[in-house]
C-alpha cells in the first residue's frame, strides 16, 4: 500500500510538472511611442523634436511680441540672443526723459522675464 502510494505521488507530482515546461514564456517589457525616433521625445522635453520646443526665431518673436504689446510707442532696433542672455536694444522717441526711459527699461526687463523665462534680458533704452 505505501508502495503504491509513493508511486501515485511521484506520477502526480510528474504530471503536475509538465504543463509548466510546456509554456510559453513571455518577456513583459514597456514599448517606446511610435513617434519615429524610439520615443526620444519623452525622455527630454527640451529637445527640438517635441512639440514644445520653441526654437530662436520663434523665441525672437515672442520677446517682439511681447515688447510690441506693452510698449506700442517704442521701436525695437534689435534682440541677440547669446546663451542664457538676450540683449534688447530699444528706440524711445526723442526728447524723452531720463525717468521714462529708465521706466520702459524696467518694464521691458519684467516683459521679457514674463515671455521668455530662460533668457536674462540685458535691456538697453535710447532716445532717438
Amino acid at each position: 500500500m505505501l508502495r503504491s502510494l509513493a508511486v501515485l505521488l511521484s506520477a502526480a507530482l510528474a504530471l503536475s510538472g509538465l504543463p509548466a515546461c510546456q509554456q510559453k514564456y513571455t518577456k513583459n517589457s514597456a514599448t517606446h511611442t511610435r513617434d519615429g525616433v524610439l520615443g526620444i521625445t519623452e525622455t527630454n522635453p527640451n529637445m527640438p523634436l517635441s512639440a514644445s520646443f520653441r526654437t530662436y526665431p520663434d523665441d525672437l518673436r515672442v520677446m517682439q511680441n511681447a515688447i510690441s504689446q506693452r510698449f506700442p510707442n517704442i521701436g525695437i532696433a534689435s534682440i541677440s540672443l547669446n546663451g542664457p542672455t538676450a540683449y534688447v536694444r530699444l528706440n524711445a522717441p526723442a526728447h524723452t526723459p531720463p525717468e521714462e526711459i529708465e521706466r520702459i527699461r524696467q518694464g521691458a526687463a519684467e516683459a521679457l522675464a514674463a515671455a521668455a523665462p530662460r533668457y536674462n534680458a540685458n535691456v538697453t533704452v535710447t532716445a532717438k
